[in-house]
């Protein structure tokens, strides 16, 4: 009899990740951003809204930090997670972020009708091609 009170991390694959993924929600954006000052590169996060579409990952924002990172550094990492009762998953993906330029993928896309938490008007609409994903599932407390 396997004892409960011991976590058991479960290894999803990249199927149930997308799976996961599939209802529009709120995640994590990873991007490195160089320090005017110092020269350093630093890591930042942002919280984003993100909407999944032909496993891409898409999201809107408006200029500023954001916008500005991905354009000097495109590579970034996403991370989401939830949890269903005492079920708790989470999935990082690692790839590139492109704006994306043309009205048919916009529109195509379904990114138009994706809510943000923020009302602000954002109006740049950015997908991440996704290199790598991977997730767990753990039993939680």
């Amino acid at each position: 009899m396997a004892d409960e009170s011991v976590p058991v991390i479960e290894e999803l694959t990249v199927e149930q990740c997308w799976k996961l993924l599939e209802k529009d929600g709120v995640g994590r954006l990873a991007t490195a951003t160089l320090d005017p000052a110092t020269g350093e590169v630093l890591p930042d996060i942002f919280p984003i809204n993100f909407h999944v579409f032909e496993e891409r990952i898409l999201f809107r924002t408006a200029p500023g930090t954001k916008l500005i990172d991905l354009t000097a550094q495109p590579t970034v990492a996403f991370q989401t997670d939830g949890h269903r009762g005492h079920r708790h998953w989470s999935v990082v993906a690692r790839g590139t972020a492109r704006r994306m330029m043309f009205d048919s993928d916009i529109q195509e896309s379904g990114i138009l009708d994706l809510q943000s938490t923020l009302p602000t008007e954002k109006w740049n609409y950015v997908r991440i091609e996704v290199d790598t994903i991977t997730g767990i599932r753990f039993r939680g407390a």
